[in-house]
């Protein structure tokens, strides 16, 4: 009977003992995510705001410090009284940045709004991904122009700055704000520079061949009245440059165009970014 009591007495110990580590892991898994800056893992950071949208730091391929990572959670907080907000490093990919950007934005977030900067040191590129009513704001169109102003920060290994620029001018965006595209413009100079230099080509060309059709008039033909008249010479002449003006006017016409940029990517979603 003694044996049987110190039995189930052991049995009873060890299951408590084994009930009590079990509580805190529990614990701790509930309040992931909801502590603000909590420590997910050895890269991760998460912040869930009050309005429920959430900051996400993933810094797989290490390339931030500790106070870095701690800094640019603060300054990405703003971003969700707007919506979500992820920064992501990786090290590898056997795809795309642009696909992968999109796939881990859905694993977090889901199609909720929100914006996913990642910098991919596989594919050495800068990338954005955004969805819901942020896809509306920073389109493909203002992602392209964000990743040209910050890649240089990237070349040159100074990753924080870009990853905060990057959340800066997403911000400045959200709130009604303009950001400066300098490299847009200096494509627009070289482009009307290349316009210009071809209309002049075309213009000496054409003013090239024209004073060639006038000399082979027969000058003399029309000195000696190989014409019946003077005025049948003068009627044939303005008939052909009137030809001629049609002919330009329609071509002008047919070839003009109309150019439409887009916003979001398929399913709502935009993308962008940016070798380095």
């Amino acid at each position: 009977m003694g044996n049987k009591i110190r039995y189930a007495a052991i049995i009873l110990l060890a299951f408590m003992l084994m009930f009590n580590s079990a509580i805190p892991a529990f614990a701790s898994g509930e309040t992931i995510g909801e502590t603000i800056g909590d420590t997910i893992g050895e890269t991760m950071l998460k912040y869930t705001a009050d309005n429920g949208n959430m900051v996400v730091i993933d810094d797989s391929a290490e390339l931030l410090s500790e106070s870095e990572k701690e800094h640019l959670l603060e300054n990405m907080k703003t971003v969700t009284e707007y919506g979500h907000a992820a920064f992501i490093t990786i090290l590898e990919n056997d795809y795309s940045a642009e696909k992968y950007a999109k796939s881990i934005y859905f694993t977090l977030f889901g199609e909720q709004s929100g914006t996913l900067f990642l910098i991919d040191m596989d594919n050495r590129m800068i990338q954005f991904y955004s969805d819901g009513k942020f896809a509306k704001t920073i389109n493909n169109t203002r992602s392209n122009e964000i990743a040209d102003n910050i890649y240089k920060y990237a070349s040159n290994e100074k990753y924080f700055e870009c990853a905060n620029e990057a959340f800066n001018q997403v911000l400045i965006l959200l709130k009604g704000g303009k950001i400066s595209t300098p490299m847009r413009h200096v494509t627009n100079v070289l482009m009307a520079a290349c316009l210009g230099l071809l209309l002049n080509f075309l213009r000496v060309l054409f003013n090239r061949k024209r004073n060639v059709s006038i000399k082979k008039i027969d000058k003399n033909q029309v000195i000696k009245g190989g014409y019946k008249d003077k005025t049948d010479f003068i009627k044939n002449v303005n008939s052909k440059m009137i030809s001629q003006k049609k002919k330009r006017h329609s071509d002008s016409s047919s070839g003009g165009g109309s150019d439409s940029g887009g916003g979001g990517g398929g399913g709502g979603g935009s993308s962008g970014g940016h070798s380095f």
